[in-house]
């Protein structure tokens, strides 16, 4: 069974990317952060519209980057959320930073749409080793 990321959760890699690299605090509508987080699981006529993991990761990525529901750091939140839903769900996103900054911009403008990115995801993930749990440890 897939997990899904919980607003919780969400709010908490808002928080750390504005840790990180600053930013400032804060949401539009805190009832939208509800509603991204099960955008990825909705169903249409009893038809799962994103079934695969990584068309889940893209709408997630998709949606946080051009939704602004964060006051600032959309993108970067957007990233992580994807990144966070893989490792929940036990793949890990492999690829370089700048290839990763290019594809958020172009997720960002809207130059890419939930297919193409589930693809591009798809092609740079592999399944995880699990060791970053043993990090925390």
């Amino acid at each position: 069974m897939v997990e899904k990321l919980h607003p919780e959760e969400l709010r908490y890699i808002h928080d750390e990317m504005l840790h990180y690299y600053g930013g400032i605090p804060g949401e539009k509508d805190p009832g939208m952060i509800e509603y991204v987080c099960q955008k990825p699981f909705v169903n249409l006529f009893g038809k799962e519209m994103y079934p695969s993991l990584f068309e889940k990761a893209a709408v997630y990525m998709i949606a946080i980057a051009t939704g602004h529901y964060f006051l600032d750091g959309n993108k970067r939140t957007a990233v992580m959320a994807a990144y966070s839903f893989l490792m929940k769900n036990g793949y890990e996103l492999i690829v370089s930073d700048d290839e990763l900054f290019e594809m958020c911009i172009k997720v960002a403008k809207k130059e890419v749409r939930e297919k193409e990115l589930a693809n591009w995801l798809s092609n740079h993930s592999c399944v995880s080793s699990g060791d970053y749990l043993d990090d925390e440890e």
